[in-house]
């Protein structure tokens, strides 16, 4: 461990050089009350984002990559006895490079390492320039999407033995740091926008919320093609809002009552549920869309409805109150229409608790399939999503909090067909047989799996061992599935059971297709 003894207030701004890979971060932590604070060297910040729900952090940063340099700086409001930055590879402290700033309560310290296994203490005069050289070798990249954690101390700490990350109250953010630095592609001269928003709502004071609005087209709106979208983020909510999504309600529907509110609440029409066909999708990091020049996605004409579902999901980890917002999405369409239509269409594994990660494990695959019935085509195509459980002791079950399995996968393809979603999960019997195997053969059970109990409280009952592991992994890669076949109106396919052999196997197994 490296630190730097400083005879300063801990408010002072203090610069560091840092070594990140091949790029040169300059990180600066300066209080928001100090406006004149030194800037890094280069040009001024472009980028800039809250990193946590209630605004005391405040990352902003620009980017060379001529000079391959990141200037990251950091702003804190009421900074008191230290500030814990770091980058994580799924949001957790555990293995992460970390930075400390902290105040013993006389002098300020900045060290940085990711294990904290060695110090070396260098005294600086008080006189001498608060600007210090220094490299810090991380292990984590900042390719793609970054988990950035944070924390701040609430107490003075002597020494780093003192300080024990896990008990910390960390929150994460997820930044997309590398930027590309290619001019953005031009829109049509007669380009429009139409912005999809949330009426003004008040973020419920709870963790978790996804709230539904229907939202409605121009009458008699002509046939378009969506050229961009983007996302449109209540200034000081960046660190709540955490996905938006746009969705084409069937058009069979003449009318859709007009609902603003819980997605999950009783009170939401049912009728909503055949507003699938997706238009537009945004999360954390996430730049701006553009289509190529040969393709667009429609919207408007005949065929299509002019009712549009909006769904904002809310990450309000602290549970503030009173909080209003009016994100959504801004899209951006033209009349003149391009050779393609294109689509969108949603593959992977059906939301649904059936489909578990046993806990602490490095790696447990998880497969959805698009089986050719669904496709009607022998195209191949592989996607993956990851999701780190290696350090979590519960299993790993689908949901819709950001700590959950919550990986969507959207494919934007074209010429456009009428598959808009093709998803599958093992079948809920042969599910059920496993729960009965585990719990009476090797736990002591009672030999069957009770059905008032769900099968998250299933999961959560097992005691897991590598065997329990194995038959579930088994159970996954043999045992029949059930299939999703949705068509762009939210209904399904008309298909029917049949056998299917599976690849580099020798075993016919039976896939069950939902009609």
């Amino acid at each position: 461990m490296r630190v730097l003894n400083k005879d300063l207030r801990l408010q002072d701004v203090v610069l560091m050089y840092v070594t990140l890979l091949a790029a040169l971060v300059v990180l600066l932590v300066a209080p928001y009350q100090a406006p004149s604070a030194a800037a890094p060297p280069g040009p001024p910040l472009s980028y800039s984002v809250p990193l946590d729900p209630a605004g005391r952090l405040q990352l902003s940063w620009n980017l060379s990559f001529s000079r391959q340099e990141i200037h990251l700086q950091i702003r804190v409001k009421d900074l008191q006895h230290g500030l814990l930055i770091g980058l994580s590879d799924r949001g957790q402290p555990t293995n992460a490079d970390l930075v400390l700033l902290w105040s013993d309560g006389h002098k300020s310290y900045f060290g940085w390492d990711a294990t904290w296994d060695t110090k070396q203490d260098t005294e600086q005069d008080a006189e001498q320039d608060t600007e210090q050289d220094a490299e810090w070798t991380l292990s984590k990249t900042c390719e793609g999407t970054v988990h950035v954690i944070y924390a701040l101390l609430d107490q003075p700490i002597r020494s780093l033995q003192q300080l024990n990350v896990s008990r910390l109250h960390t929150g994460v953010q997820r930044i997309l740091l590398l930027r590309p630095d290619t001019p953005a592609p031009s829109l049509p001269a007669d380009v429009q926008s139409i912005e999809v928003l949330a009426p003004g709502i008040t973020i419920p004071s709870q963790e978790t919320t996804y709230w539904c609005h229907i939202y409605q087209l121009p009458p008699n709106m002509p046939k378009n093609h969506i050229v961009m979208y983007e996302s449109v983020v209540t200034p000081g909510n960046e660190a709540i809002v955490h996905h938006i999504e746009v969705f084409e309600c069937s058009p069979q529907m003449d009318v859709v009552p007009q609902y603003s509110g819980s997605c999950d609440s009783k009170m939401k029409p049912a009728n909503l549920n055949y507003c699938r066909h997706v238009l537009a999708a945004w999360a954390l990091g996430a730049e701006p869309f553009y289509y190529p020049m040969d393709a667009g996605l429609p919207i408007g004409g005949e065929g299509s409805s002019r009712f549009l579902r909006l769904e904002v999901h809310y990450h309000n980890p602290l549970i503030i109150s009173g909080r209003q917002d009016s994100s959504g999405i801004r899209l951006w369409y033209t009349r003149s229409l391009r050779r393609f239509d294109a689509g969108i269409m949603e593959l992977g594994l059906v939301y649904t608790p059936v489909m578990a990660i046993p806990p602490r494990q490095s790696s447990f695959p998880l497969n959805g399939y698009c089986i050719p019935a669904c496709t009607r085509t022998g195209d191949a195509l592989v996607t993956k999503c990851t999701f780190n459980t290696e350090d979590r002791n519960k299993p790993t079950v689908g949901g819709f909090g950001i700590m959950e399995e919550m990986c969507v996968n959207y494919v934007h393809y074209y010429p456009r067909t009428q598959l808009e979603l093709c998803k599958s999960h093992v079948d809920l019997d042969y599910l059920k047989k496993y729960f009965s195997l585990i719990n009476s053969r090797f736990h002591g059970g009672e030999g069957c799996s009770c059905s008032q109990r769900s099968v998250e409280e299933e999961f959560s009952s097992i005691s897991w061992d590598q065997f329990s592991e194995e038959v579930l992994n088994s159970l996954y890669t043999t045992s029949p599935i059930s299939m999703h076949c949705n068509q762009s109106t939210a209904e399904l396919f008309p298909v029917s059971t049949f056998t299917f052999q599976w690849e580099g196997t020798h075993q016919h197994t039976h896939i069950y297709i939902y009609i």
